[in-house]
């Protein structure tokens, strides 16, 4: 993301919502970008198909990026927390 730096990841959904709550309280900007950590490189799911299917749990990687000027604010914000 432009302009952007990475501030938190976290794979639990309750601690996304609470960092999303504190951002969003202290008048931080942000963007998420969420991904399957279980996804396998194109090749491999081609590959093995549908004996993958069952093994699948989805979980998830949410990365918080904020404004490249606002990141050690922050960071400390969500220190304090």
């Amino acid at each position: 993301m432009f302009g952007k730096e990475k501030v938190f990841t976290t794979t639990d959904i309750e601690q996304k919502n609470k960092i999303e709550d504190i951002l969003s309280e202290h008048h931080v900007e942000y963007r998420i970008r969420m991904k399957d950590v279980n996804q396998l490189h194109p090749f491999h799911t081609a590959l093995m198909g549908s004996m993958l299917a069952g093994d699948h749990k989805p979980r998830y990687a949410w990365d918080f990026y904020v404004d490249a000027k606002d990141l050690e604010y922050a960071a400390n914000v969500l220190k304090e927390q």
